[in-house]
């Protein structure tokens, strides 16, 4: 059986850090719909990775900070990115970290709701998107999510343990 411990103290919170700021970097109009969550996706690696390590309040406290980053309705966010915190660490005992089909799978259901909840809050606040587009952004992260998950790895050190 392996052991997966941080490669440092902080590990957790600096690929978060790193996450808020891919998150903030503005990008062409032609690819931004296509972005990824990348909040979202580091907190669901470090369920599936380190489950034990990772909190509920750190995905609010995140949550709060980018919705003060957005302008959006206090909360938003904090409340999407807990849910799907949680949502990540129940399936993180059925999911294996090697396998990304089932990684993928567990992700597409996550961020679905996760997006979900978003629409729902944009419509009763008034700001509904007219478009599709507004999907593109769970396709962005599924593509992404192989290589995010390879880098987010080099943060932790797999020990074999007999």
């Amino acid at each position: 059986m392996d052991r997966v411990s941080l490669r440092f103290t902080g590990a957790v919170v600096t690929s978060v850090i790193i996450a808020i700021m891919l998150t903030i970097l503005p990008l062409p109009d032609a690819i931004s719909a296509w972005k990824p969550d990348w909040i979202a996706l580091t907190l669901i690696h470090w369920a599936i990775v380190l489950p034990r390590r990772i909190s509920l309040l750190l995905a609010w406290f995140v949550g709060l900070l980018v919705d003060t980053l957005y302008g959006t309705i206090l909360g938003q966010h904090a409340l999407g990115f807990t849910i799907v915190l949680y949502f990540a660490l129940r399936f993180s005992e059925r999911i294996n970290p090697l396998i990304i089909w089932q990684q993928i799978f567990m992700i597409s259901i996550v961020l679905s709701t996760y997006l979900l909840i978003n629409l729902w809050l944009l419509g009763v606040t008034g700001n509904s998107p007219n478009t599709w587009a507004y999907w593109l952004a769970l396709f962005g992260s599924l593509l992404i999510w192989p290589f995010w998950h390879k880098i987010l790895g080099l943060f932790v050190v797999t020990r074999k343990h007999l």
